[in-house]
């Protein structure tokens, strides 16, 4: 094996590992220790998607860490500060979240346009979804995304707040780290008992634009 070979291993073993520390942190409601391990693994992640780290390809190439056990963690539930010029901006850096006066803000990326888009959310929509992602998911309860519009369109009074707003407020608690998403089976809130004051933490701990 190549000595070139044997970095790009390395890479992908660190990029495993990091992964795993950012779902086991999050499974376990460490919030405070999420908000340090989140950026160290997104700047490990774009190293790893900047370097081509690839996975071992036969028996003699195996990595010492394991890194084909590495437990699916989305690229994009990790944090990503917005500092590198738009030519060098990967996909694998969003989404971004980040605070604009009273206004929640998602920086996602675009398939179909191959670059960035930006999604807002005022506050008082946030506030809203937060409540019912907060009545949806108490106990432990497991729940689909199509039951948050539901419980937004029983409130009486309040104004419609468009699908993509609650799907960027969603994705926010995913990134955050307060709900886990089950693949097609929906999605828990991490710890329902704390969940609620949790929340005022994750927003103040935006950075501000």
């Amino acid at each position: 094996m190549s000595a070139e070979r044997r970095l790009r291993l390395m890479i992908a073993d660190l990029d495993g590992a990091a992964r795993r520390e950012i779902a086991e942190a999050a499974s376990e409601g460490r919030f405070d220790e999420l908000e340090v391990l989140a950026p160290l693994a997104k700047e490990i992640a774009a190293l790893a998607a900047r370097w081509g780290a690839v996975l071992p390809t036969g028996p003699t190439e195996s990595s010492s860490i394991g890194a084909a056990a590495t437990p699916h963690v989305d690229v994009d539930t990790i944090p990503e500060r917005p500092h590198k010029s738009a030519g060098r901006t990967k996909k694998t850096e969003y989404p971004q979240f980040l605070r604009e006066k009273q206004d929640l803000v998602k920086l996602g990326w675009s398939p179909r346009e191959k670059g960035p888009y930006e999604h807002r959310v005022p506050k008082a929509g946030v506030d809203a979804v937060v409540a019912a992602v907060a009545s949806r998911g108490k106990s432990g309860h497991r729940f689909a995304m199509e039951e948050i519009p539901k419980a937004l369109a029983g409130t009486k009074g309040a104004e419609p707040i468009p699908s993509y707003q609650i799907y960027a407020v969603v994705s926010w608690l995913k990134w955050a780290g307060m709900v886990i998403q089950h693949g097609r089976q929906g999605y828990t809130v991490v710890r329902p008992q704390t969940f609620a004051s949790s929340i005022e933490t994750a927003w103040q701990s935006l950075p501000q634009r």
